[in-house]
């Protein structure tokens, strides 16, 4: 089976590196890798991916989360042959046996959707206090990156596996072709910011009947939103507001208060009207 790590990245370059680092660190089995750069002026992520010899795609103009993660899509599913694709954030870093357990999974069972376990950078502060120097603020901000402080951690839960779990979405998670083909791409309508894209793709797939489950000893140790805590101020709190609008009217009404059915199909089979949808809520 062939398997394709994605990962989206809007800056943050050196977290970008950490999570590219932790691949190589922990991942034993074979998979393909694929950046997208989200931000379109990033010259420097361009750089520094040709100088590695990392595959990437370039926008060329802010197409949001959701269209990047339909570039991956696209890459994976339509212009190649692969069988899983795996999303990853760019401030994760996978905890070795991660990904290699992701991949076995797949490979030995019929769970279509496979979620990791986070262990966030406010967990590690709270478990191990003696790592708080590395981090600044309310925001966790995170400097000193020749430090390794989430290495402290090593309380992994044995192996087990979760049914019914969708507690992962888009920071580590093992998609087979066959959820694709059950709904499709992501909802571009949820722009620029990923709030509430994850939740649409999991009702979406829920209602489809995707055969999901959580991997309690796949583990993954995320930053924490750094796009929003060390990023540029890209007017994160408006489109969170403007996005869960959206989710209720699609949805008929707010995260577990949805009505029984989407008021727009259930599967997005296509990336048609993609780029009118897109300059219409850039224009809004």
């Amino acid at each position: 089976m062939k398997t394709l790590i994605g990962i989206v990245s809007y800056g943050n370059l050196e977290f970008l590196e950490l999570a590219l680092r932790g691949i190589q660190e922990t991942l034993t089995k074979q998979a393909d890798i694929l950046v997208v750069i989200a931000r379109p002026d990033d010259t420097q992520m361009q750089a520094f991916l040709n100088e590695r010899g990392i595959r990437y795609i370039q926008n060329h103009a802010n197409i949001g989360f959701a269209g990047s993660i339909n570039d991956i899509f696209e890459a994976a599913w339509v212009n190649g042959d692969y069988d899983n694709v795996i999303i990853m954030g760019n401030d994760v870093i996978p905890y070795p046996r991660a990904l290699d357990s992701m991949i076995e999974c797949a490979e030995t069972t019929d769970w279509e959707w496979i979620c990791a376990s986070q262990f966030d950078s406010k967990a590690l502060v709270e478990r191990y206090p003696e790592v708080r120097q590395y981090f600044q603020g309310d925001g966790l901000v995170f400097t000193d990156f020749s430090a390794r402080p989430w290495e402290l951690h090593k309380d992994f839960h044995a192996d087990n596996i979760e049914p019914d779990s969708l507690k992962d979405v888009r920071n580590l998670a093992l998609f087979k072709r066959s959820v694709f083909e059950k709904i499709g791409y992501a909802d571009v309508n949820f722009w620029p910011n990923g709030y509430f894209e994850d939740n649409d793709a999991a009702r979406r797939a829920n209602i489809a009947g995707v055969k999901s489950c959580g991997l309690s000893h796949a583990a993954y140790f995320h930053f924490w939103s750094r796009t929003i805590h060390q990023g540029e101020d890209r007017g994160h709190a408006k489109y969170f507001i403007r996005n869960m609008d959206y989710y209720k009217l699609k949805w008929g009404g707010a995260v577990g208060s949805e009505s029984a059915s989407p008021v727009t199909s259930l599967k997005i089979p296509s990336r048609e009207g993609e780029e009118q949808t897109i300059n219409y809520w850039r224009q809004k």
